[in-house]
C-alpha cells in the first residue's frame, strides 16, 4: 500500500529531490541521460529517478514539473532520432496497434502497405469527432506501441477477448535492462507544399467503404506531416505506476485563446463562462485557424464525416466540403515549460524537431480530490490536434480520461484503450 504524507498546501510546492547525476545542471536542463548530459542522444529515458511520492501537489512548480518535461523532450527527440542523425531506432519501428490486436483494417490496401511509413486507420478523435485542417482534409490518427508494451500483449493473449481475464499491468521502466512500457498516438496532416518544418512520413490512408462518400473503400496515399504526438511512459518511480503523459504539437498548429487560462487556474464552478475565445488579431500562419475563418472555435463539422475521392477530401453525405475547423488553445502553457521548450527548440535548431513544442507532460502528483479526480498535474492537458473539443469539459485531462480503460471484458486495462476492441 502506498503511503501519502499530507502536507499543507503551501509546503507542498516544494520540490521533489532532485537526483545528482541525472542532470547536467540540476535544472532539468539535461539533453541526454547518460554523459555528456549537455549533448542531444538517442537514449530513451526509462524512469524519473528524481521524482519521490512524498509530495502532496495541489498546483505544480517549476522544480517539480522539471523533470518530467526532461523526461518528454528526451523521450521525443529519441523517438524521432533517425530524423537527426538518419541513424538508431525510433517510432517508425514500434508495431502498429492494428498488427498487435489483430485489426484487418488495411486489408484491401495491402499491395501498398509495404512501402508506406504509416498506414492510416483512425479518422476519427476519441469524442467521436474530426478535426479539418485550412486545405479541406482531416487529420489523421495512427496508435503505436514499443516492442515492451508489444509482446506484454501478445505473450498474455491480451490481443483477444478470451485472455483478458488477468490483471493488466504493463512493465515498468527502470533502466536499459528494465525497459519502460511505451505507447504513441501520432497526428497528420496532409501536405500540399514545402515539408522541411514538419517531420515527414509516406502515409497510406486506409478507407473504408462506410467512409467513402462513393461507397467503394479507398487507398490514398500521400506525403504526411506531424502535427501531434502523444508519448505515455510507464515507469517505476513514484507513482509513475500509473504513467507519465506527455504531448507535443506543432508550435504552427492554433493561437492561444483572448481567455485562455493558467495552468494552475483550477479552481472555479465555471473554469470558461463564455466558451474559449478566438483571438481577434491572430496572425494568418496557423495550420488550423484562418484570421478570416467562420463560426466559432473549436467547434466539430456539422454532418457526416466522409471521404470524397480527390482532395480536399473532407466532404458530407452530399458531396459539399466540409468547413475548416476553427482551432484555438484553451490554457496556457506552463511559463517554466516555455523556456524548457526554448531550450530544446534552440539546440535542435536547422532541424525539423525545432518547429515542435512540449505542450505539458501530465503525472500523478497529488491524491484524488474534488478538483483533481485522479491526481493527475497538471489538471488539465489535451492536445488541440487530438482532443480539440474537450479542452474546456471536467474531462480534459489525458490521464484522468485513460484511468476509467477498460478490456473488452469491462476490466480495468492499465490506462490503455488499445485492449477494448479485440476479435473475439
Amino acid at each position: 500500500m502506498r503511503i501519502r504524507l499530507k502536507l499543507p498546501w503551501l509546503v507542498a510546492l516544494l520540490a521533489a529531490p532532485v537526483a545528482a547525476d541525472s542532470t547536467a545542471d540540476g535544472e532539468g536542463a539535461a539533453f541526454c541521460i547518460a554523459p555528456p548530459y549537455d549533448q542531444l542522444c538517442p537514449d530513451f529515458p526509462q524512469d524519473v529517478p528524481e521524482f519521490s511520492a512524498v509530495f502532496e501537489y495541489m498546483v505544480i512548480s517549476a522544480a517539480a514539473q522539471a523533470p518530467f518535461d526532461r523526461h518528454a523532450w528526451q523521450a521525443f527527440v529519441a523517438l524521432n532520432w533517425p530524423e537527426l542523425e538518419a541513424t538508431g531506432t525510433g517510432w517508425r519501428d514500434f508495431p502498429r496497434r492494428d498488427d498487435v490486436m489483430g485489426h484487418a483494417a488495411a486489408d484491401h490496401c495491402a499491395a501498398q502497405a509495404d512501402t508506406t511509413d504509416v498506414i492510416i486507420t483512425e479518422f476519427d478523435q476519441s469524442d467521436g469527432h474530426t478535426l479539418v485542417d485550412r486545405n479541406g482534409n482531416y487529420v489523421l490518427y495512427e496508435t503505436r506501441m514499443n516492442p515492451v508494451a508489444a509482446a506484454y500483449i501478445r505473450d498474455n493473449g491480451l490481443n483477444r477477448a478470451a485472455g483478458q481475464g488477468i490483471d493488466v499491468a504493463f512493465p515498468q521502466g527502470r533502466d536499459d535492462a528494465h525497459p519502460a512500457s511505451v505507447f504513441l498516438k501520432t497526428a497528420w496532416v496532409i501536405l500540399d507544399g514545402p515539408t522541411g518544418d514538419f517531420i515527414t512520413a509516406n502515409g497510406l490512408i486506409v478507407v473504408p467503404p462506410e467512409r467513402s462518400l462513393s461507397g467503394v473503400p479507398l487507398c490514398v496515399t500521400a506525403t504526411l506531416g506531424l502535427v501531434g504526438m502523444h508519448i505515455v511512459t510507464k515507469v517505476e518511480s513514484g507513482n509513475g505506476d500509473e504513467w507519465i503523459w506527455a504531448t507535443f504539437e506543432h508550435r504552427a498548429n492554433a493561437p492561444f485563446a483572448t481567455d485562455a487560462r493558467d495552468i494552475n487556474a483550477i479552481y472555479g464552478a465555471d473554469l470558461f463562462p463564455d466558451g474559449c475565445l478566438a483571438p481577434p488579431d491572430a496572425v494568418d500562419t496557423h495550420l488550423f485557424f484562418d484570421a478570416n475563418g467562420r463560426g466559432p472555435a473549436n467547434t466539430p463539422p456539422d454532418g457526416p464525416a466522409l471521404w470524397a475521392t480527390t482532395a480536399p477530401f473532407a466532404v458530407d453525405n452530399t458531396g459539399a466540403p466540409l468547413e475548416p475547423t476553427q482551432v484555438v488553445h484553451c490554457w496556457d502553457i506552463f511559463g517554466p515549460t516555455q523556456e524548457t521548450n526554448a531550450r530544446w527548440q534552440a539546440e535542435l535548431e536547422g532541424t525539423p524537431l525545432a518547429h515542435y513544442r512540449l505542450v505539458s507532460a501530465q503525472w500523478r502528483g497529488a491524491n484524488a480530490s474534488p478538483y483533481i479526480e485522479h491526481g493527475e498535474l497538471p489538471r488539465f492537458l489535451s492536445n488541440v490536434t487530438m482532443e480539440t473539443y474537450i479542452q474546456i469539459d471536467r474531462d480534459g485531462t489525458c490521464l484522468g480520461c485513460h484511468a476509467g480503460a477498460t478490456t473488452a471484458l469491462g476490466t480495468p486495462s492499465d490506462f490503455t484503450f488499445v485492449l477494448r476492441e479485440v476479435p473475439q
